[in-house]
């Protein structure tokens, strides 16, 4: 069997009983979503019936959804003006087998049998973001077999074994067979062999290109998922080190009103914004209010690899007559640094 640390992914794996209450669960997600060591977090389905999947799936931090289930990239999917963070794994590994094997998509028709949110919706969008013509089909569609006579790609997911017969593919076309289904086979040792969902023997005879099962779509799934965690990781560490607080905006007056008048008229930053920017962790921050927190001193275990940064100790000087001393050069040196710099600064 695969594992990721093969490829040199370190991975954990969690095994919670089956009688595991919702709370228990939300909480093994909350405490993985915050911890910034994990790039990626993949909750095997179907889980059982006393567990609310779709608030699982929902308590996955999209950024971490490597399986590419969470609602937001799903519906960030759909939208032409936007990208989601991460797409679903198999339909992502259908993608990529057309890119290898030269396979034009542009201008094609792509009949997707199957309208799952794993695999048919997201495969149909992807396809049509590549220009293609998409039909979606299902068990209810009417005159199935003409519909899927049309496809120059035919993408089948529909989960019942042999279910797309040979005759039905057009000659030339593209299959890919996203099926997994046990048969009765008394030749094999386990007493039953896997197949597709579509005729596999027969399609071929049309086919220009046919996936096989099993071996076909499955290892794509695999590596699309692999993929996906070092993109997660990759991205992570981007933007660990692009770190840019956002000063709030200033409005300049003459004559120039009193220190007081100044500090009244400026709304603070709320701190949640500010930990955002710093790229914290709700779990590295102890909130106080809107405007203040504590930080936990494990941020400097997290950042141990990073190089440090400089440190400026302001001396006791002599104030100017103006009574510009220790302090207004601190804080001047902050909002130089930060404000005009654009480097994180702290006081």
């Amino acid at each position: 069997m695969f594992a990721p640390s093969q490829v040199g992914i370190e991975f954990t794996h969690t095994v919670l009983p089956e009688n595991t209450i919702q709370k228990t669960l939300d909480e093994t997600l909350d405490n993985l979503n915050n911890d910034p060591r994990v790039h990626g977090i993949l909750v095997q389905l179907p889980l059982p019936g006393h567990l609310d999947e779709r608030r699982v799936i929902c308590s996955i931090d999209p950024a971490k959804d490597v399986d590419g289930f969470h609602p937001t990239n799903i519906g960030n999917l759909s939208k032409r003006s936007s990208k989601p963070l991460f797409y679903s794994c198999t339909p992502l590994g259908i993608i990529e087998l057309l890119k290898r094997y030269n396979i034009s998509v542009g201008g094609k028709r792509a009949v997707v049998v199957g309208r799952s949110d794993i695999v048919g919706q997201p495969v149909a969008a992807m396809l049509s973001n590549l220009n293609a013509t998409v039909t979606v089909c299902h068990s209810h569609t009417v005159n199935l077999a003409r519909e899927v006579g049309q496809g120059d790609i035919v993408v089948v997911a529909i989960g019942k074994a042999e279910f797309v017969k040979g005759s039905w593919i057009k000659p030339g076309a593209v299959v890919i067979d996203v099926g997994m289904n046990a048969i009765p086979d008394e030749t094999k040792k386990a007493g039953f062999r896997w197949v597709g969902d579509v005729e596999f023997l027969e399609a071929k005879k049309n086919a220009s290109f046919i996936t096989p099962v099993p071996g076909g779509v499955g290892p794509m799934t695999v590596a699309m998922l692999l993929r996906n965690t070092v993109d997660s990781a990759r991205r992570h560490f981007e933007n660990s080190i692009n770190t840019r607080v956002m000063p709030n905006p200033i409005n300049p007056l003459s004559p120039v009103p009193s220190d007081i008048d100044i500090a009244m008229n400026q709304r603070p930053k709320p701190i949640t914004e500010l930990s955002r920017e710093l790229k914290l962790s709700s779990s590295e921050v102890d909130f106080y209010g809107k405007y203040k927190a504590k930080v936990s001193l494990s941020v400097l275990d997290r950042l141990s690899g990073r190089s440090d940064g400089r440190y400026v100790v302001v001396a006791g000087i002599n104030p100017t007559p103006l009574g510009e001393g220790k302090s207004t050069v601190t804080i001047g040196l902050t909002q130089a640094i930060g404000a005009h710099l654009h480097r994180p600064v702290f006081a």
